[in-house]
């Protein structure tokens, strides 16, 4: 069995690029799937390929396989197909499809089996075995910059899976209905793995970190124990919540959705949260960049595009979020992901126009707007990038200077340790 990703021809998704056209800038580089490497960690027997060269990805299939499987995002469908299409001539017995494009409709008629969620139970008993308990496998990054510096390495640590919040964009609730947590003796384990490799650096990628709270808690002292810096994926009210406490934990940075400053969209999104609340939160932030050493990095997700905005409205936004400056924000255009909500919504009041799945990366505009088109729509986020993240790197350096010129020895380390641990090492456990 051989499970890929989408093949990406040595040209890699850089999280910072899609959202910051400033030629010097910091980079985050994906080039491994984390979903791939649960199920290798989990199911030993499959053979993984992580963002090949279609080349690479051809010799592969020339070793025969009785089945393929592909994971991939609504944007990648194009390629996806692409690839199913030249399994099949190599005569392949069976093609599964997973991850969040196997959503989509319309899968079925191009694979034999579709995997809604996470499946290392379903996957381990195509080998005739079951999962006790789902492992965490080591899993790294790496924070760099587009000067070729490697700043350091970074552990990706999750600890929840689904989310039932049931904001109408979000795709978890249909991917995952059944949120669950990921064992702690698992977590603590990867936890001692990236101690004993010298990574200093955790983040957290949960959908939504806390949606558990005796198990959060226990998670962030043990990242306390342990001496970690990390920082979580989580919603704006818990972090106004716990910032203090978690913060003398070692929590260092923030993930967390703005969405709007609008409250009626934020009500008409079901993202049940109030805006003043979000605000307060990244004013918490900026209070302790004053403090060197333990300072919270912000990084706010923001999405312009609501159907009562207009091209002035984004503009306020735009300037409200450059004087509130959580840190880095990621622009994203409000985008209708089949399975949700809003895909219904937006279909039925005003039609989906775009037949371009590559559009479907919450960069374009691909429904028709009352109010803009899409050259405005898109031409605004790029305006936006400009005002709000085209200087992060900079201010990022500044803000954290006094811990550089306090701690020489420990960020030298981490430059040494980033050019050393490569994301790509293929860091599994034993199997038990």
């Amino acid at each position: 069995m051989l499970l890929t990703t989408v093949y990406s021809n040595g040209q890699y998704y850089d999280y910072v690029e899609s959202n910051a056209t400033f030629p010097f800038r910091m980079t985050w580089i994906r080039k491994t799937s984390y979903g791939l490497r649960f199920l290798k960690q989990n199911v030993p027997e499959v053979e993984i390929l992580e963002y090949p060269t279609r080349e690479e990805y051809l010799r592969r299939l020339e070793e025969g396989w009785d089945v393929v499987g592909f994971s991939f995002y609504l944007n990648e469908i194009p390629e996806i197909l692409e690839m199913a299409d030249l399994a099949r001539r190599k005569g392949v017995g069976e093609l599964w499809a997973g991850n969040y494009g196997a959503l989509t409709p319309g899968m079925e008629e191009y694979f034999d089996r579709i995997f809604r969620g996470y499946a290392e139970e379903e996957v381990a008993s195509f080998f005739g075995r079951r999962i006790r308990e789902v492992v965490h496998p080591p899993l790294l990054g790496t924070v760099g910059t587009t000067l070729g510096l490697k700043l350091a390495p970074v552990g990706v640590l999750f600890t929840t899976r689904g989310c039932p919040m049931g904001c109408r964009f979000c795709q978890t609730p249909t991917f995952c209905p059944r949120p669950s947590t990921l064992p702690l003796r698992s977590i603590e384990r990867v936890l001692e793995c990236y101690r004993e490799l010298g990574v200093r650096y955790v983040i957290i990628l949960d959908e939504n970190f806390g949606l558990f709270r005796s198990h959060a808690e226990e998670v962030a002292h043990m990242l306390g124990e342990y001496g970690f810096m990390w920082g979580p994926m989580i919603r704006a009210d818990l972090l106004l919540e716990k910032l203090e406490e978690w913060r003398k934990l070692g929590m260092r940075g923030a993930l967390f959705g703005i969405e709007s400053f609008d409250q009626r969209v934020l009500d008409d999104l079901e993202k049940k949260e109030r805006a003043e609340t979000v605000k307060e939160v990244i004013r918490r932030i900026r209070l302790t960049w004053g403090r060197p050493g333990r300072g919270i990095g912000g990084i706010g997700y923001y999405m312009i595009g609501h159907e009562e905005e207009t091209r002035d409205s984004i503009k306020r936004a735009f300037r409200e979020l450059r004087e509130l400056n959580p840190g880095f924000v990621q622009l994203c255009i409000l985008t209708p992901l089949p399975g949700t909500p809003l895909w219904d919504h937006l279909e039925e009041e005003y039609g989906i126009f775009e037949r371009d799945w590559h559009r479907f990366d919450c960069k374009h505009l691909v429904w028709n707007h009352p109010h803009l088109s899409p050259g405005e729509m898109e031409a605004l986020l790029a305006w936006g990038m400009r005002e709000i993240n085209s200087t992060h790197l900079f201010r990022h350096l500044l803000l954290r200077s006094p811990e550089y010129l306090g701690s020489p020895g420990f960020y030298l380390r981490n430059l040494w340790l980033a050019r050393l641990l490569d994301q790509r090492l293929p860091l599994y456990f034993p199997r038990d």
